[in-house]
């Protein structure tokens, strides 16, 4: 039986993984310390009227989008998604021409209804993300640390079969589209999960 989880707080342990050039992913990479990570739906309903009444709603769930807010910027992070270059002088920040689809891992803390601190472990597939903001202060007499808030669009992975192969329909043949996956301690594979990346799949019947 599951514990249920009264309050979640904190992210920590971001990663990121990339894929080669055949669409095979490698090992996360640590990415640094986090402040914030903020998820939000990109969705709307569009309502159809007949007869003077609303007949029916159709969901439109385009993706969803989020800020990652760090203590500093990754360089190597940057230089996968296409933004920097290491030259022989040093690091250069160069025009953005490719967007790099990866996965992207973090970490929650929560606190359990028996009193116990589950961290809840989440994967995001299909992400992609713009150049950081940056903002460097000094306006008082202490030391003013820096945040950097990177945007994200997170446009998912479609579900696997139980195979792992072919790609999972439902009983009306509507294909899933799966933005994030979420693993808490009652899971299976949980203590492994983070190591590489898990593409979700459905159990065998």
């Amino acid at each position: 039986m599951s514990t249920q989880t009264l309050v979640r707080f904190n992210v920590q342990n971001v990663k990121y993984a990339t894929p080669d050039s055949s669409g095979v992913y490698g090992a996360f990479a640590a990415y640094g310390t986090a402040i914030k990570m903020a998820l939000q739906a990109d969705s709307a309903v569009k309502k159809i009227f007949g007869d003077g009444r609303r007949i029916c709603a159709i969901v439109n769930e385009k993706s969803k989008t989020g800020t990652l807010a760090t203590n500093n910027i990754n360089d190597d992070y940057e230089v996968a998604m296409g933004r920097k270059i290491r030259t022989s002088k040093g690091l250069a920040e160069i025009k953005q021409i490719k967007n790099v689809e990866h996965v992207m891992y973090f970490e929650t803390c929560g606190v359990g209804a028996d009193g116990t601190y589950p961290i809840a472990k989440t994967m995001l597939y299909g992400v992609t993300s713009l150049r950081p903001a940056e903002s460097f202060d000094q306006n008082t007499d202490d030391i003013n640390e820096s945040s950097f808030e990177t945007s994200l669009e997170i446009s998912g992975v479609k579900m696997k079969a139980s195979d792992g192969t072919t790609i999972y329909k439902d009983d009306k043949g509507n294909e899933v589209v799966v933005w994030q996956m979420t693993l808490t301690p009652d899971d299976p594979d949980y203590e492994t999960f983070g190591t590489a990346v898990v593409f979700p799949q459905m159990p065998v019947a």
